[in-house]
């Protein structure tokens, strides 16, 4: 009587926690939909494509001053010259 008790009691706290374990339910319709949810183009995530943009601003701006100062001649010359450069 105590070995079924005990095996009962299992099975009722077996059965009770079985709705708290696993995964959500996921249809074939929502995986066909969106087959890789964690990608935002073909290759790269969410987080890649932000790091890209940033690291591309930081080039692009970086270069502008760059170019704002071969404008305003502000530049160094070139030490390539065979003459010499004042």
């Amino acid at each position: 009587m105590r070995h079924m008790t005990k095996m009962l009691c299992l099975l009722v706290l077996g059965l009770s926690l079985t709705p708290t374990t696993g995964c959500s339910r996921v249809t074939a319709r929502q995986i066909r939909g969106n087959m890789t949810p964690e990608l935002r183009s073909t290759t790269r995530s969410t987080q890649l494509r932000k790091n890209d943009l940033a690291r591309i601003t930081d080039n692009n701006l970086r270069g502008a001053w760059d170019d704002m100062d071969r404008f305003l001649l502000l530049h160094r010359n070139s030490r390539l010259t065979p003459w010499p450069v004042p």
